[in-house]
């Protein structure tokens, strides 16, 4: 007996725009994780323009701390990203949210966004729509898994929907599971999103989002299966939608990234995502051998121009 999933599986390549590929240059990793992992402003101004340079079509970066918010947050980028925007004005880039943990009121967790909006030409946003754990390492003396949560309200997401409407940013739905997903359908079919919103699909490996340990609790495994029951659920969609690997550790990830090639959607990569304990690659790697699959596929790279064109943002002005 078949499946809805087969269609995908079975179909030929198609796509109708060139691949958008980005550049996630940190995160929740550390040195200790990986010693390329840009954390000081002098290493993510050189990581950001480096990987922009190479072809990346946008640069997604943290601050230095994940407990600052609002205004804070935003000087706290501008550490890095003054110099950066400075030396590359045209450069789309997204910044993350804060910690949900340390929101008081009606705080959405994405005030910084409209300083940085004001202050560094900020134009896509991310919203996190949904709430899930996150292992980090096993006790094994108690026996006991060890592990945060990382819940967005639905107070919240309504808030950050209002704001990222209001100051006119595009919105990236972070699909962490498909519960999260079924929640941003809502907004996205009733047409509550902007102009340069996409869907972005975590494929989560043993390693999780910021584990040395293979413990992960949360998200669909970087198989061909989860990515075909992913575009299941978004058929008949028109958005842009991408895939984001991570903790994948030595599992092999190329078939997945090959296929959602193939099928038309785009590519996160970077040392916000990889982990593998067995090799410390550099954003520039990532980046370059995401590129190589693409040429593989036959598929054309986007330039920094198409891929504005691609996700509906207006050119960028001086």
């Amino acid at each position: 007996m078949g499946t809805r999933l087969d269609k995908y599986a079975n179909s030929a390549p198609y796509w109708d725009t060139p691949v958008i590929i980005e550049s996630h240059i940190n995160g929740r990793r550390t040195k200790e994780m990986n010693p390329h992992t840009p954390i000081k402003p002098d290493e993510i101004i050189k990581d950001a323009i480096e990987c922009w340079d190479a072809g990346a079509c946008a640069i997604h970066a943290h601050p230095s701390s994940f407990e600052l918010k609002g205004e804070a947050a935003g000087k706290d980028y501008m550490e890095s990203w003054e110099t950066i925007l400075k030396e590359r004005p045209d450069m789309l880039w997204l910044p993350t949210t804060c910690n949900p943990a340390i929101l008081e009121g009606d705080e959405c967790g994405l005030e910084h966004y409209e300083w940085l909006k004001k202050h560094a030409n900020l134009r896509v946003g991310c919203i996190d729509p949904g709430m899930t754990v996150f292992a980090s390492d096993f006790d094994e003396e108690k026996g006991h898994l060890n592990a945060f949560a990382y819940p967005w309200t639905t107070e919240m997401i309504n808030n950050q929907v209002d704001l990222l409407i209001r100051n006119n940013l595009g919105m990236i739905w972070g699909v962490y599971e498909p519960g999260y997903l079924r929640t941003a359908l809502q907004y996205i079919k009733r047409g509550r999103y902007t102009k340069g919103s996409s869907i972005d699909f975590y494929l989560i490996g043993d390693y999780g989002l910021n584990s040395t340990d293979p413990v992960n609790t949360s998200g669909m495994p970087p198989t061909l299966e989860s990515l075909y029951y992913y575009l299941d659920m978004i058929a008949g969609l028109d958005l842009p939608w991408y895939i984001s690997i991570w903790g994948e550790g030595s599992f092999n990830t190329r078939p997945v990234i090959k296929r959602a090639i193939e099928l038309g959607g785009h590519i996160k990569v970077g040392l916000e995502m990889h982990y593998d304990p067995r090799r410390n690659a550099t954003n520039l790697e990532l980046l370059k051998e995401t590129q190589e699959i693409a040429r593989e596929v036959g598929r054309p790279i986007a330039t920094h121009e198409q891929a504005l064109e691609i996700l509906g943002l207006e050119p960028m002005k001086y």
